[in-house]
């Protein structure tokens, strides 16, 4: 039985016959083994080809016309090319089909690799198309899309709020504005936390902090203190953890969240001062208290600033009398006056915290905070307006000439005085002036922001004014 070896096929031979009379198939296979052998010798035979698998089974259709046999006849071949084309020769010699005279053509060979490059070639290219859909990801865009995922896997839906999924189990639930506050604390592996959908407070949230231990954690702007107001005079509220100034919970790195978590005060004293409760001892403002030096004019000396030697065996020497005056007590201490430190040899005042510097030639001169620039009269006369603001977390945008383009809710104000396409003049909110808001801002020509209160800006073109 012949074989046949598809996968090792490199050719196809086609060739069309004609036979003079009326045949069947097996007479037109007889006539082309027999006709063809020993033509070639040994290596070339047909049938030691088809035993060996260098040519597969001869293909013949077999058509009838009137007292005509025709059709194609088809040989697989395994051989080379130059090979192949002596075995199409060969079958043209084929000149007889029994006793009817018998014409074969080849017309063709044709490669069979060519349909298996062009199969390939179209795999390729569809391969290709859909590693290209990834070309050009940067590897923080794919970690950020796959950390997004996870996070989101996460959230889970209690009794309609958006939290994570300690909440039920956990005796402590940390409440936050928003669902992207959620993600952010998820993701530093906070999973307690439920978010309050800003001032739109839902009653499955009211019963919720009936039943555990609250903390708020709310934006360092009025917007968040005016939330957390509106959920204590609905529920319990234990405690109140505060974002720095101008920035927004879900803008903090895991380090400022825990720190605003650890200053968390209690509900009742959260506001009593003002929002400076929520900061760390290191944040709050402080201003020297006044120190004006007596004057003083030792007996025999000059008013001239005096130059103070110190002796290395011991405190330093006073160049001022040689006896205690002005209650000066057996230990060489004033009343009230600043006193010399004998640690070392050299020497300096201290007095209830403060450490000044001094030169041998030039008195100390205490250090003041600089006054904020003065609110010029063309603002101080928008107060009134501005009163009207307050409370409410509304903002308002003003044109060049003080006419109102729009008000609109705080929230929405960085996105509207990017949207606006009028020329601004006057920003004023209530709400607390944050850098990103001077940079918007300033990037739309806007020349006064006002607001209640300022975080640590600096501002360029704009001028900020509180009021």
């Amino acid at each position: 039985m012949a074989k046949t070896y598809l996968s090792t096929v490199k050719y196809e031979v086609l060739a069309n016959y004609e036979v003079q009379g009326v045949v069947e198939k097996p007479d037109i296979v007889g006539a082309i083994f027999g006709q063809c052998e020993g033509l070639l010798g040994e290596d070339m035979d047909l049938k030691e080809l088809q035993q060996s698998g260098k040519i597969g089974r001869i293909e013949i259709t077999v058509k009838k016309g009137k007292g005509t046999t025709f059709g194609e006849i088809i040989i697989p071949s395994s051989l080379d090319m130059v090979k192949t084309s002596i075995l199409a020769a060969t079958i043209e010699t084929v000149e007889k089909v029994g006793p009817f005279d018998t014409k074969v053509k080849v017309m063709k060979i044709q490669d069979t690799r060519k349909e298996k490059r062009e199969t390939i070639t179209d795999r390729a290219k569809e391969l290709l198309k859909r590693m290209q859909k990834f070309e050009g990801v940067e590897s923080g865009e794919l970690a950020d899309t796959i950390k997004t995922e996870i996070k989101t896997e996460k959230v889970i839906n209690f009794r309609g709020l958006t939290a994570g999924p300690e909440v039920e189990t956990n005796p402590e639930i940390i409440v936050v504005e928003g669902r992207a506050d959620v993600l952010k604390l998820l993701s530093y592996g906070i999973n307690n936390a439920v978010a309050m959908n800003g001032g739109n407070i839902d009653t499955p949230l009211i019963g919720l902090c009936k039943e555990k231990t609250v903390t708020v954690l709310i934006d360092g702007d009025r917007g968040g203190e005016l939330n957390v107001k509106k959920l204590a005079a609905l529920t319990k509220v234990d405690f109140v953890a505060k974002a720095p100034d101008g920035k927004e919970v879900e803008e903090l790195v895991q380090k400022e969240i825990l720190q605003a978590l650890k200053r968390r005060v209690p509900m009742s004293e959260a506001f009593k001062e003002g929002i400076t409760n929520f900061e760390a001892p290191a944040q709050r403002s402080f201003e020297p208290r006044s120190f004006e030096p007596r004057p003083f004019t030792p007996r025999g000396f000059d008013s001239r600033p005096q130059r103070r030697d110190f002796d290395s065996r011991g405190p330093p020497r006073r160049d001022f009398n040689s006896r205690p005056s002005f209650g000066e007590d057996s230990r060489g201490r004033f009343g009230d006056r600043p006193r010399f430190d004998s640690r070392g040899s050299g020497g300096g005042f201290r007095d209830r915290g403060f450490n000044p510097s001094f030169s041998n030639d030039r008195p100390y001169t205490p250090a003041f905070t600089p006054r904020e620039e003065p609110v010029p009269k063309e603002v101080l006369d928008m107060k009134k307006d501005f009163d009207k603001l307050k409370g409410k977390s509304k903002a308002r945008i003003l044109d060049e000439k003080g006419k109102k383009i729009k008000e609109v809710e705080v929230k929405d104000l960085l996105e509207t005085i990017q949207k606006t396409k009028k020329k601004i003049g006057t920003v004023m909110f209530d709400g607390i002036i944050t850098n990103r808001l001077v940079e918007a801002a300033e990037a739309k020509d806007v020349k006064v922001i006002v607001g209640v209160k300022k975080g640590a800006i600096n501002p360029q073109k704009a001028k900020a004014y509180t009021m």
